[in-house]
């Protein structure tokens, strides 16, 4: 999985050559057999992008050996995610698949394309999610494409092997007669064995002692997963303070740790964006004021100089053209020529590059539904 860290790397590099390709591929189905076609056809049109920049042949060659040999290489491509970003210069050939698509793309330049990168950031990070079952207490931690099982060495693994403790009843604090019913609670209705409620209780209060220990330490966000009435009876005795409002609200038990760990990115995602949503709130409250911006001219300008804390990009739009720093005047193309950028991209490199925010969203979720927008550290 690409991380800030690999984006702000590749967003620091500058050679005299660099070539990014996007193209987007498949898990699965006939169409995975046609994403190394693809490929070939997008390095073709990079030899072209290279040639009528007047790069050598010898250097052409250079340049695309390694990426070529992925062509022939078929468990290379029984891997695939949602797409491929391939990032090729004199010093270095790197590749990421990327959980998301994107158009196929094709920049030559003297600098990385990463603005089809940017959702990344808005959405790395780490959760973990608590599977709640009478059979089977099952702690995740997962990002948006992995998952592992973190082993809890004190916490009972069900319910059949708490009750199997030789504890006291004063220990337990067991009140009989109470009535709860196992299955109703981890199931949601009916069942055969009649449980104590306060059983129960100690049970969910046994897992929750060493899950929040563990929490703790990660200070990740915590997902339940388990019927609404196992979710409740959690929530009673949950002390880590990062538990998620919403929950998987299901049986767990037929899950595989994989599909648990999709239903919490659903609920998860919101959460990573939250400071996204807060600033997109921010620009608006900012309108009229010379902190925000939504002229591409003025925000090209200001990302040069460091200005830029929070900048939303539109999804896999560009604009052509250069910056004259000697002169602070943003010059405008209608299509690329030498020495000039993508300043959509230049724009997003050196926000990143100077501690600032990126955010990509589609272009009818933009503030004003402007091809870029800003909000600046000082006016």
């Amino acid at each position: 999985m690409i991380t800030r860290d690999d984006i702000l790397g590749l967003a620091k590099q500058q050679n005299d050559v660099s070539i990014s390709i996007y193209l987007p591929t498949h898990k699965k189905g006939e169409e995975v057999q046609q994403d190394p076609i693809r490929l070939k056809n997008l390095l073709a049109e990079t030899q072209k992008q290279l040639k009528d920049k007047k790069v050598a042949d010898k250097r052409i060659e250079n340049l695309l050996e390694e990426p070529r040999k992925l062509l022939d290489q078929p468990p290379f491509w029984r891997h695939n995610d949602k797409g491929l970003a391939l990032f090729i210069s004199e010093e270095d050939f790197e590749y990421y698949r990327i959980p998301h698509s994107f158009e196929e793309r094709v920049m030559v330049s003297d600098h990385f394309l990463i603005t089809p990168l940017v959702p990344m950031i808005s959405l790395e990070g780490s959760f973990c999610v608590l599977a709640l079952s009478q059979k089977n207490i099952r702690l995740l931690k997962a990002t948006r494409d992995s998952v592992d099982e973190i082993e809890l060495r004190d916490a009972p693994e069900s319910l059949e092997e708490f009750l199997k403790y030789d504890v006291n009843e004063d220990h337990l604090q067991h009140h009989s007669g109470q009535g709860a019913n196992a299955q109703a609670i981890f199931h949601g209705h009916g069942g055969a064995r009649e449980t104590d409620t306060q059983e129960i209780i100690n049970y969910l209060k046994a897992v929750e002692n060493e899950v929040t220990s563990i929490m703790r330490k990660r200070n990740d966000p915590l997902i339940l997963a388990g019927v609404n009435e196992a979710v409740a009876e959690y929530r009673k005795v949950n002390h880590y303070s990062r538990l998620i409002e919403q929950a998987v609200s299901e049986n767990p038990d037929p899950k595989s740790n994989e599909e648990i760990r999709d239903e919490g990115w659903k609920i998860i995602q919101s959460y990573f964006l939250q400071d996204m949503y807060n600033d997109i709130k921010r620009f608006g409250d900012l309108s009229g004021s010379d902190k925000q911006s939504d002229n591409l001219s003025n925000i090209v300008e200001a990302a040069y100089y460091g200005k830029v804390e929070s900048l939303f990009v539109p999804v896999g739009e560009h604009s052509w053209g250069w910056f004259d720093q000697e002169r602070d005047v943003v010059h405008h193309s209608t299509k690329p020529k030498d020495g000039e950028h993508d300043l959509i991209n230049m724009a997003a490199i050196k926000t990143l590059t100077q501690s600032g925010n990126v955010y990509a969203l589609n272009r009818d979720e933009m503030p004003n539904q402007a091809p870029i927008a800003a909000i600046f550290r000082y006016a």
